[in-house]
């Protein structure tokens, strides 16, 4: 009987299958992608009954698809979406709420007020704050013999003079999302603009601006397909002049050539600059596995993680110390947040993405020269249908 008992087989423990939770984002740059596939390497690492996949959508189809998904009951676990979507997000039912798992106390109320909902609960957590800053090359200005820019106006004179037939004088995302309306919206508003009135005199310099720029050749309609990420590239190898651009792209384009003569500086739009400033959020969008997302959600928000992204993605720091501590031992960081700090923010609405879309179609059509007489007026009774569809509903 002993021998039996000697010899009988060891059971082994049954292993837990893991639970997979998919992460979307649409981060097109390959540092601010290698830098979320290792943070989430890390969690994997630490919680062995859990993984997270990650999967990257386009950003022109990110909305589509994401609201898509969960009509079909088919979408993510997690979700890094810009922050002007949040409220749309969650009025189509997407995000759950993170209020206990997030110190609002820790963060910076610029950082929090597009995640938090018309009832107070918080939705996603401020991975980092960028904003809009003029990007120039110091080479091809000085070759062309003009100054750098301070005004709108000085900028097209510029961008006219550096032309060639290798080098654009300046380029703007046309294509049609987000980003063509946070590169359009600081020039309407320098011009003393308000979307409530579109179709009026800063309306019409606003999109004058761009249809000079694109009919003296100073702007390719090449733009009409480009996101910032493509121009970041263009103008980090000298094929385009001038741009403007978020600040996350500085430490790329220096990375991407060493040896390009380049500044940043405040947006050429006179001695009182108005830019524009936006970020990332992480939301939890699928209630499966919602214990699993928000155990990633509090590894994000710790600081430790949170320093591990903000230099390979270029954010200044949503979190109130970690800022503290960039723009005490960063010059260019203290810059920016002393411009960022000023800076407009979108409407924080539900309809945002609508009227974003709106705009954007429109400056697609006045680069490629497809616009009509009353483009403007067009655009005004679209932006006017969209708020009074909102307002009815309700």
């Amino acid at each position: 009987m002993a021998a039996l008992v000697a010899c009988a087989p060891v059971k082994e423990p049954e292993r837990k299958e893991k639970t997979v939770l998919r992460l979307w984002h649409y981060w097109d740059r390959e540092e601010s992608r290698q830098c979320l596939a290792k943070l989430v390497q890390k969690f994997n690492d630490t919680h062995q009954d859990v993984e997270i996949q990650i999967n990257y959508i386009a950003d022109e189809d990110f909305k589509k698809r994401l609201v898509l998904a969960a009509a079909d009951g088919e979408q993510p676990d997690l979700a890094i979406v810009d922050s002007s979507d949040i409220q749309y997000y969650d009025k189509v039912g997407i995000l759950k709420d993170l209020s206990s798992e997030i110190k609002a106390e820790n963060y910076l109320s610029r950082a929090l007020i597009s995640c938090r909902t018309k009832d107070g609960r918080l939705v996603g957590l401020p991975l980092g704050l960028n904003c809009l800053i003029f990007y120039y090359n110091k080479d091809l200005l000085k070759q062309a013999g003009v100054g750098v820019p301070t005004t709108l106006e000085e900028f097209v004179t510029a961008a006219e003079a550096v032309t060639s037939d290798q080098v654009s004088g300046c380029a703007f995302p046309a294509l049609q999302s987000e980003e063509s309306s946070f590169c359009f919206l600081p020039i309407f508003w320098n011009y003393g603009g308000s979307l409530a009135q579109i179709d009026s005199p800063a309306g019409r310099q606003a999109f004058g601006f761009l249809k000079q720029l694109a009919e003296n050749r100073a702007l390719s309609e090449d733009n009409v397909n480009m996101t910032i990420s493509d121009i970041a590239w263009e103008f980090a190898n000298g094929n385009i002049a001038m741009a403007f651009m978020t600040s996350s792209y500085e430490n790329e384009i220096r990375k991407e050539n060493p040896d390009l003569h380049f500044a940043t500086t405040k947006l050429p739009c006179g001695e009182n600059s108005i830019t524009i400033s936006g970020g990332e959020v992480l939301t939890v969008t699928c209630a499966e596995h919602e214990k699993e997302a928000r155990e990633f959600v509090r590894f994000m928000e710790q600081p430790e993680q949170t320093e591990l992204y903000l230099d390979s993605v270029g954010y200044l720091a949503a979190r109130r110390d970690l800022l503290k501590k960039q723009i005490q031992t960063d010059p260019a960081k203290k810059a920016y947040w002393s411009y960022l700090k000023q800076a407009k923010l979108r409407e924080i609405e539900p309809y945002w993405p609508s009227l974003s879309m709106e705009i954007a179609e429109s400056i697609n059509r006045v680069i490629l020269g497809e616009d009509t007489q009353d483009e403007l007026e067009q655009l005004s009774e679209r932006i006017s249908r969209i708020r009074r569809a909102k307002y009815e509903k309700e």
